[in-house]
């Protein structure tokens, strides 16, 4: 693998920001696919070269393929599921409570379930 798509390889691997152990299998699948790619263009008759400035044109910035890469990678934790689902939870529970005043409205809902 030539120097230019070594640095391209480092260059995504710095903004993918995924822990490690997929960081390493992202950027090892990366690697493949890049191989089959210039394996390709050589037996099409590119030299080594030309090969490589064809497959980093065709890949894109490194940081728009790191950010794609972790788009599709990343997976949100429950705080922040939680947090993302406060406003709904709370307008819920306002709504909710302002039912509660009224037993009428706690009869009727009653009725209705049971």
């Amino acid at each position: 693998m030539t120097t230019a798509l070594s640095h391209y390889l480092d260059s995504v691997r710095e903004n993918l920001r995924l822990d490690r152990s997929l960081e390493r299998e992202v950027i090892h699948e990366l690697e493949t696919h890049i191989e089959d790619e210039l394996q390709e263009l050589k037996e099409a008759g590119l030299s080594e070269e030309e090969a490589a400035n064809t497959c980093l044109s065709l890949l894109g910035s490194a940081k728009l393929v790191a950010r794609q890469i972790y788009e599709a990678h990343s997976q949100g934790t429950w705080s922040q599921a939680l947090l993302a689902a406060m406003p709904h939870l709370l307008f819920g529970l306002l709504f909710a409570l302002n039912w509660w005043r009224g037993i009428g409205w706690l009869l009727g809902m009653l009725v209705i379930v049971l």
